[in-house]
């Protein structure tokens, strides 16, 4: 014959089943926006380095027209 269980040690279990239950679905969010967080952060980043090499390379035609604009000259 199975022994009583303590009224209170069932009440804790389902205090605790029932937290668990609760805070599911603001966990389950918060991961989906932390997730969407670090998407964009990886687009900003990639807009970034986008732009830098850009400018690396607006930097790399200038001073090559400018190369040859003083070579030019000096001919």
């Amino acid at each position: 014959m199975p022994e009583p269980v303590n009224a209170q040690i069932i009440d804790s279990v389902l205090v605790a089943n029932t937290s668990v239950l609760g805070n599911a679905p603001a966990e389950s969010q918060s991961v989906t926006l932390e997730a969407a967080a670090y998407s964009i952060s990886l687009v900003m980043l990639n807009a970034v380095s986008n732009q830098y090499a850009a400018s690396q390379i607006a930097n790399a035609s200038v001073v090559s027209t400018c190369t040859g604009i003083l070579k030019a000259g000096a001919s």
